[in-house]
């Protein structure tokens, strides 16, 4: 008599397929996160060759008492916080003139995706170049307008400064990100339908009145993502901040994720980065954590 087999459900399938990549990201994980713990409990010399000798939570009392740990993690607020803010503003402007773009949407659209598709260096680079003094665009303007060519009259606006390098490593910060926002906030207005707006014109509802009741209510779990994923990717940028800034002037845009790289690769203090690291990944969580509670769980339960 034959036996058959069992038939996978859909549930057992999908982890069957799930198995090897999770196996391989814990593999992955496991390894530099043990060691990161490890390392944040130790103290580390170089003298006389590598050596580790157990520390307790000194290393994570040191951060704390840190003056400098603290500037880092309010540079990384602000920058964070601005980043968002403009990342999601001008992701949701550009998804609506994509969406009313019409025959020229292809285009747009190709012209929009470009930021996403260069190198955190390459953009660095870039807006480095543009907000120097002698090459800036402030700088062009001014003496466009002004009339003065030679290099004896020209006046030069450095947007590199104490004052407004956070500000402007947000909007390149933003400019990089916004791209993708736009086109996931694109799929998501086309699900609108296009009677709601033949309605809100019949109701004789202003611009802003249609935006509000009618085009923002289904953006709102979609905007709730992608909230999360620019304050994740914001919490954890390094490469642009290196190339445009490299934390300075000063210390001024000195956050976190950079004041971890000097720590390690810079003063070799492996302990102190190692234990400083943890507390950008309880902020990181804890901000998820925060938005979720405030925010998408009112979308879970409306």
């Amino acid at each position: 008599m034959k036996k058959y087999r069992r038939e996978l459900s859909n549930g057992q399938f999908a982890l069957l397929l799930s198995v090897p990549v999770i196996a391989f990201l814990v593999m992955v994980m496991i390894y530099p996160m043990g060691y990161a713990i490890w390392l944040s409990f130790q103290e580390v010399s170089f003298f006389g060759g590598f050596r580790t000798s157990y520390a307790g939570f000194a290393n994570y009392q040191e951060a704390l008492l840190s003056r400098d740990f603290w500037w880092s993690t309010l540079v990384t607020v602000r920058f964070v916080l601005l980043s968002v803010v403009l990342s999601i503003g001008i992701g949701l402007a550009l998804a609506m003139l994509m969406d009313r773009a019409g025959k020229w949407r292809s285009l747009l659209g190709t012209i929009i995706i470009l930021p996403w598709s260069v190198s955190l260096y390459g953009a660095g680079v870039m807006w480095a170049y543009l907000a120097r003094g002698q090459t800036g665009v402030a700088s062009s303007l001014v003496n466009l307008i002004l009339g003065t060519n030679t290099a004896e009259t020209a006046t030069e606006i450095s947007l590199i400064s104490g004052r407004h390098i956070v500000d402007l490593l947000a909007l390149g910060n933003a400019w990089n990100i916004a791209p993708l926002v736009a086109f996931f906030l694109l799929a998501s207005l086309k699900t609108i339908p296009s009677r709601l707006y033949d309605l809100a014109g019949l109701d004789q509802l202003t611009a802003w009145e249609r935006f509000v009741h009618v085009t923002l209510p289904p953006l709102h779990y979609s905007l709730f993502v992608f909230t999360s994923i620019a304050m994740i990717l914001s919490m954890k940028q390094l490469d642009f901040i290196y190339v445009m800034s490299a934390g300075g002037p000063g210390d001024a845009s000195s956050t976190l994720t950079y004041r971890l790289y000097e720590l390690a690769f810079r003063q070799s203090n492996y302990g102190l980065s190692a234990a400083m690291s943890f507390y950008l990944l309880f902020l990181t969580i804890g901000s998820a954590l925060a938005l979720h509670v405030l925010w998408g769980r009112k979308l879970e339960n409306p």
